[in-house]
């Protein structure tokens, strides 16, 4: 009689267990999922204010090349033959 009264509590016992087990499970999932949650909002804030800062640079590039365009050739001509060369350079060692 005392045996099945130890079974019946070690089983309650793990029953236990488990429950404890699944409501940590429960919660872990939520915290991860607010976590993911928290990232994709923050990633968004930063791709929206990168193409914001983008759209800036090209605006004022463009100001730039309007305004000064014999400058905007040289310097378009001088950033590309630098990057030629250092490609060259680059390639030809490999």
């Amino acid at each position: 009689m005392e045996e099945v009264k130890k079974e019946k509590s070690l089983i309650d016992e793990i029953k236990l267990y488990e429950k404890k087990a699944k409501e940590i499970e429960q919660r872990a999932k939520e915290k991860y999922m607010e976590q993911v949650s928290d990232i994709k909002q923050k990633l968004g804030k930063a791709s929206e204010e990168a193409s914001i800062r983008a759209k800036e640079v090209i605006d004022n590039v463009g100001t730039y090349v309007k305004e000064n365009p014999q400058k905007a050739a040289v310097i378009g001509f001088g950033v590309g033959l630098g990057l030629g060369l250092a490609l060259g350079w680059f390639f030809k060692k490999k």
